[in-house]
């Protein structure tokens, strides 16, 4: 992934999360990274849409940063992969 999707991609995660439209987070099982499903208000297309990014484990830290997670925050569940 080149910067530019880098960046646009952890700034979608986080403005989603501060509408409350984050869906699940998932931590992969071996520590490389993180899915995340969140509902974006504009998509690539200018409707809402259902998204889902996965980022390596830095860039999963960096779009959380700062944030508190709590389960009542996340509808769905926050897990750790199987």
């Amino acid at each position: 992934m080149d910067e530019y999707t880098r960046k646009r991609v952890i700034r979608k995660i986080r403005e989603a999360y501060n509408l409350c439209k984050i869906q699940s987070i998932t931590f992969f099982r071996d520590g490389s990274g993180a899915e995340f499903i969140y509902t974006d208000p504009v998509g690539d297309h200018g409707l809402p849409c259902l998204m889902s990014s996965s980022l390596n484990i830095e860039d999963a830290m960096e779009a959380i940063a700062g944030m508190r997670l709590k389960i009542g925050d996340i509808p769905t569940t926050l897990k750790i992969e199987k």
